[in-house]
């Protein structure tokens, strides 16, 4: 795989406008939401910030029948993290794009590590305008706090992109050098993916500045 960074413009998060109910949820750990119906940033001036880095992961889930392994699932994990304009905390957004609807796999669910020790609310962006198919239907927490988990049910069909869903955390500096992804078919095969460990370390926002001097970090790996 070949990584590539770029030093791009400084941009401002808009992912679009539209109608949905309700707040963001406060996610404590353990607990579980079944109420995940989405939300625009005109609903919520938290949700409007900077992006700090847009970060690709290009992963493929195989599967093993009567002709050997086969490819069941390809696409694209999309992380962008933001800072707040209101509070300066940082907003942890993830999106499935560019699935491959040629094979057929269909994605479930993803788990997302890192989280141990900060107030996390969840949601997913649903405006006119901004991009994918479906967010999940429900969220829940681990015991420990640690891990995410967005739940789709049997909304993401094959060959759709998800909308952008997210974790809101109560911190400004936090980055996680070791938090992973874990993402789930329909039919319980998985991969693991490693989502923060080629990112540079998340800026504290009197650093923000000077990257806002040069530009903003986007992360492209490809296959």
């Amino acid at each position: 795989m070949k990584l590539s960074k770029t030093i791009g413009s400084a941009l401002i998060i808009a992912c679009g406008s539209a109608a949905y109910a309700g707040a963001v949820v406060d996610l404590a750990p353990s607990q579980f939401t079944g109420g995940l119906s989405g939300i625009m940033n005109t609903q919520m001036e938290e949700l409007r910030g900077a992006t700090l880095v847009d970060y690709y992961q290009d992963f493929s889930i195989t599967g093993t029948g009567d002709r050997g392994e086969s490819a069941l699932y390809e696409g694209t994990l999309m992380t962008r993290i933001v800072r707040s304009h209101q509070t300066g905390n940082l907003h942890f957004n993830y999106r499935f794009m560019e699935g491959n609807d040629q094979l057929e796999g269909m994605i479930s669910r993803i788990e997302v590590s890192g989280y141990d020790g900060f107030q996390t609310r969840v949601e997913f962006r649903n405006e006119l305008t901004s991009p994918g198919d479906s967010g999940p239907q429900s969220a829940e927490r681990s015991i420990d706090g640690d891990i995410l988990n967005f739940n789709f049910g049997a909304d993401l069909a094959t060959g759709e992109e998800s909308r952008f869903f997210f974790a809101m955390v109560d911190t400004d500096t936090y980055y996680a050098d070791a938090a992973t992804a874990t993402i789930y078919l329909q039919n319980g095969e998985s991969v693991s993916l490693s989502i923060y460990g080629a990112n540079p370390a998340v800026p504290t926002p009197g650093a923000l500045g000077l990257l806002s001097a040069a530009g903003l970090i986007s992360v492209r790996r490809r296959r």
